[in-house]
């Protein structure tokens, strides 16, 4: 029986480096031993390129060790230009003496490479510098392209891994409680208020197509939201009738926000379910939003009593929550649960705008073992 075939693996970089060097520079002096060749100076001028092979293998070294030295790479282009020039002629008079002093040295058969013209002088100079600058843009296109692609990545990681979570989170939203519960009201009502029995399943229906439409997307305005959060909210109302007694206070101007989709449908469920289904003669929830300095805050507020630690259900919700406001918002987002004057207080504080990820991306096996532990609601 045939093994499989082991899979392949990159490079070290410092093999594809030394590499690149060696075949960079030899493609260099390879095109000048050409040129020369067809002036009939090919093997007058090997050594000399030799020579030239050598030490720009050894000052472009140099000049890498200057670029992760001083973190050119992680800077600004218009902070870098400058000193990667200065850097570039300071190794490239550098260069031309380590040239010039192992030519005249090993090379006595030759004219003196040192005590040629002042003007050919400063024109070797000038060419090592500009061997040295396009190296440095070659240097510095290679990693950009490589940051590029991790970037185009990690983008794709997180587009995958939201949709996962949302639809994870889907799965624990719509929960056969909440499912059986909207059914059994819908049928109570189709003897009792047929009218009111349609917009039920309208209702039903607008918030699960909701919820399959939004795993193709990041975050959704804040307007369609609420929207989902009160066509939930009605239909839970047909359950808890006037114990379940709601509130908004929203900032007209924040319609258009944009915000993960589902966020506030989850704070709202786990205060109905953990909240006020729990107490005999409901409570009240308030759900509010408003704009900061930096961006917006979602609060939801119901009647009962927060105790951190307390095991209240299985906590899919909340925990899916954290982990997808981590992932959008790169740590840049808080979430906190509290008590305040006799309510739960749940406050969600979003930045303005998503940003990528700074964090590894939770695999599928890591989101299903947060199902097995249970969380504080």
């Amino acid at each position: 029986m045939a093994s499989a075939p082991a899979p392949k693996r990159n490079l070290p970089r410092r093999v594809v480096y030394w590499a690149t060097q060696l075949c960079g520079w030899g493609l260099y002096v390879s095109l000048g031993i050409l040129w020369n060749y067809l002036d009939d100076q090919g093997a007058a001028q090997m050594r000399p390129l030799g020579l030239v092979y050598l030490t720009g293998i050894g000052i472009s070294h140099l000049l890498r060790s200057f670029i992760l030295r001083k973190q050119l790479l992680q800077q600004h282009l218009g902070h870098v230009l400058p000193r990667l020039s200065l850097a570039a002629l300071v190794l490239g008079t550098f260069a031309f003496l380590v040239e010039g002093a192992a030519h005249d040295l090993l090379l006595r058969d030759t004219t003196p490479l040192l005590t040629r013209p002042a003007l050919d002088l400063v024109s070797r100079v000038i060419n090592w510098t500009l061997l040295l600058l396009i190296w440095a843009i070659v240097y510095f296109g290679y990693h950009y392209f490589v940051r590029y692609r991790r970037e185009e990545i990690r983008v794709l990681r997180l587009e995958t891994a939201n949709r996962e979570n949302q639809l994870l989170n889907l799965r624990a939203q719509m929960n056969p409680h909440f499912m059986f519960n909207a059914l059994n009201g819908i049928r109570a009502l189709i003897d009792e208020d047929p009218a009111a029995a349609k917009r039920a399943i309208t209702q039903l229906s607008a918030i699960l197509r909701n919820a399959m439409a939004t795993v193709k997307r990041t975050v959704v305005p804040l307007g369609e939201e609420i929207d989902i959060v009160k066509a939930y909210l009605a239909l839970e109302a047909m359950r808890f009738e006037e114990r379940l007694r709601v509130q908004f206070h929203l900032d007209p101007d924040l319609d258009r926000v944009p915000v993960p989709p589902m966020l506030l449908q989850t704070l709202v469920e786990n205060a109905v379910r953990h909240g006020i289904a729990r107490l005999p003669g409901g409570g009240d929830l308030i759900i509010g939003a408003e704009r900061l300095d930096d961006g917006i805050c979602l609060s939801v507020r119901n009647s009962g009593l927060y105790t951190p630690g307390k095991v209240n259900g299985t906590g899919i919700g909340l925990r899916n929550t954290r982990r997808r406001l981590e992932m959008i918002y790169a740590g840049k987002a808080r979430m906190s649960i509290s008590n305040k004057d006799g309510q739960v207080v749940t406050e969600v504080c979003l930045p303005l705008e998503v940003a990528r990820p700074t964090t590894p991306f939770p695999t599928n096996n890591e989101l299903e073992r947060d199902h097995e532990s249970p969380d504080h609601r």
